[in-house]
This record gives C-alpha cells, sequence and structure tokens, in this order.
C-alpha cells in the first residue's frame, strides 16, 4: 500500500472484488428504489385518517384543571409554558383562576399570540352570572 511520492495507491483489489462491489451497489440502489415505488401518492384518493387522533385534537383543554402534560399539547405551549399556567392556578388565583382564554395572558410568558393560537382549543366553566333582579 506504499509507494513512491507520486505514484497511485493500489488497494490491491482484483476484479472480481471490484465486479462483486458493483453487485452489491447495484442491489441497494434497486432496493432504495423499489422502496420509493411503493410509497406513491395518487392524487385524488383518500387520504387516511386515525379517528383517535382526531377525537383528541377536538377535545378541548380546561387550562383550570389540565395537567402539565395535557396542557403541552397546546400550540406554542412548552414545559415551561405549562409549568408556568399551573404554578400560576395553584398559588396566584382563587379557583377558577381563567374564566377565558383572555385570562392566560395574566400568566408570565403568556402574551397574545399564545392566547390566539390556543384560544381554539381551550374550554373554560360556565362564568358565573349575576342573579337576574
Amino acid at each position: 500500500m506504499t509507494g513512491a511520492p507520486g505514484s497511485c495507491i493500489s488497494l490491491g483489489w482484483t476484479s472480481s472484488d471490484r465486479r462483486a462491489l458493483l453487485a452489491l451497489g447495484c442491489a441497494g440502489a434497486a432496493c432504495l428504489l423499489a422502496m420509493a415505488l411503493r410509497r406513491r401518492v395518487v392524487l385524488g384518493e383518500p387520504i387516511p385518517v386515525d379517528a383517535e387522533k382526531v377525537a383528541r385534537v377536538r377535545e378541548r383543554i380546561d387550562p383550570n384543571r389540565a395537567s402539565a402534560a395535557s396542557l403541552r399539547r397546546l400550540p406554542l405551549v412548552g414545559p415551561e409554558r405549562a409549568r408556568a399556567i399551573v404554578r400560576y392556578r395553584r398559588c396566584c388565583a382563587s379557583a377558577p383562576a381563567f374564566g377565558g382564554p383572555e385570562d392566560l395572558q395574566r400568566v408570565p410568558g403568556i402574551g397574545a399570540g399564545v392566547v390566539r393560537l390556543a384560544g381554539p382549543y381551550l374550554v373554560f366553566p360556565e362564568r358565573a352570572r349575576p342573579p337576574a333582579p
């Protein structure tokens, strides 16, 4: 494998070694092509829908009762914001802490953008109505 400077380095492969390597490369390329053709997408075909996932998306989350793990399913709510909502709910407010989506803005780190995107996925208890005169 050593040679004089400027000379080609030989790996010592015979012509049958090179043919075998070429055959393996072609077989691998054929497998990749077969996998790509098997996953064809045809326009106009219905897309399979997982009913359980759709039901979970339609489920509304009550920020007054939900765990931090459930709150993380909301748009733009990661682990820190979810824990902040739970902390605020436990420490800083009377029950229920949140009467509507806009009340979430009282939690540090949650602004109008989060409320706008998460609002459609939230549910709140009925607000207490004053007694009729």
